[in-house]
């Protein structure tokens, strides 16, 4: 970062607070912090020091959290208010997310903290550009009106018959592209409010599976979770796109695999990715079920096509032996026409030859028939040296109703 972050720490225990400076100075992140533990401190700090960032534990001997909370987005509405505590249960996760906090971390577990930090930075200035973008468009639009206007008082003088249907004409003009416009930003916003939506989900999902003993229930809820992400990644393409219409799918199945990799803890050396997807743009109507189709397939690769992988036994050897084939997952998409063709393949141990993936009792294989056939494809699996499915579909197109 170019300058020091300030930083407001309240918390009552300084063994604590020295914990969480560790954890920042240990990831090479530059700081000034101040450390209180009253509401009268708090507020105080809040004037004096201006802080770009504000750490808070939610129980305090004389002070809670949630009213720092309250405090904050009185006196600095739009500073990162992040909860650093020991225990937050599931409810009070949720109150706190919806009145302002930008994100929690466990005590016990501050490795996530930078992370956490780096993007709440992030999202606050997106925050910022985002105003000054508005603000500049409300300046512009108020240009816009002034000149209209001294130019109809021009024509005026010139023909009062014309300049009524000018006049006429360019209001209409005006009111169509301050609808359009308004249309564009509404439509960002609802693509963002729609993601950190999606994100408030999957941090329930993560919430909740820490106090889950079964593996297999907990299986279910990463598989829950990795789908919900795969949605919101759409919608935060979509609202950083030049083009809300469309999204670049090949950037966005890069990042959806690389998470997948990450949730699993997959070692990328041992598994060869490679996405082939070049110059295709797709709309949320069809790039949605083509990301859950995506998101089931290379899941079943990394849980199924190589089970030693996934269950961690082979995750010290970094090298294939001169015997051994190298494990990859590979990710085709072409388009010829109007016709897209995508090609999900892995060279692991290959999908059982006894089992029709149509008929199977997997929630994942049903959920990818339900979705070619919401695409109105077709599928075609190839169980030749590993497990390759081939889906042939048009891009899904719906009738504007308005």
């Amino acid at each position: 970062m170019e300058k020091d972050l300030k930083i407001l720490i309240l918390e009552d225990v300084a063994f604590d607070a020295e914990l969480i400076e560790y954890e920042l100075r240990r990831e090479g992140l530059g700081f000034l912090s101040k450390r209180v533990e009253t509401e009268e401190d708090f507020i105080t700090q809040l004037n004096e020091l201006k802080p770009d960032l504000i750490l808070a534990d939610n129980s305090l001997p004389s002070f809670d959290g949630l009213s720092a909370l309250e405090i904050a987005n009185k006196e600095c509405p739009y500073t990162p208010f992040l909860f650093v505590s020991g225990k937050i249960g599931e409810e009070f996760a949720v109150n706190a997310l919806k009145k302002g906090a930008t994100d929690y971390i466990f005590k016990n577990n501050l490795s996530k903290l930078v992370p956490a930090i780096q993007r709440a930075l992030k999202e606050y200035n997106e925050q910022i550009e985002r105003e000054k973008a508005e603000d500049a468009l409300r300046r512009a639009y108020a240009d816009l009106e002034q000149q209209v206007h001294e130019r109809t008082a021009e024509l005026s003088q010139v023909n009062e018959g014309l300049i009524a249907e000018m006049d006429e004409r360019k209001q209409i003009e005006n009111k169509l592209k301050i609808s359009l416009e308004e249309k564009e930003i509404l439509l960002r916003e609802i693509h963002h409010r729609v993601k950190n939506n999606l994100q408030i989900i999957s941090s329930l999902l993560n919430l909740q599976s820490i106090y889950i003993a079964n593996d297999e229930m907990l299986e279910i809820y990463k598989e829950s979770q990795n789908r919900v992400k795969s949605m919101a990644m759409i919608h935060e393409k979509l609202y950083q796109s030049e083009d809300l219409a469309k999204i670049d799918f090949g950037d966005y199945v890069k990042s959806l695999i690389l998470n997948l990799f990450s949730s699993y803890g997959v070692n990328e050396s041992l598994i060869k990715l490679e996405i082939n997807i070049n110059d295709i743009l797709l709309d949320i109507n069809t790039a949605v079920p083509c990301g859950l189709i995506i998101n089931e397939l290379v899941t079943n690769s990394i849980k199924h096509g190589f089970p030693d992988i996934y269950s961690q036994k082979e995750l010290n050897r970094l090298v294939t032996g001169p015997d051994e084939k190298e494990s990859k997952i590979n990710i085709d998409i072409n388009k010829n026409d109007e016709i897209y063709t995508m090609n999900v393949y892995d060279n692991g141990i290959g999908f059982p030859q006894n089992l029709d993936f149509k008929k199977t009792e997997s929630l994942g294989m049903q959920l990818v028939i339900s979705l070619i056939d919401q695409l109105r494809g077709t599928v075609e699996l190839k169980r030749e040296d590993g497990t390759f499915f081939e889906i042939v579909f048009k891009e899904l197109k719906y009738k504007k109703e308005f």
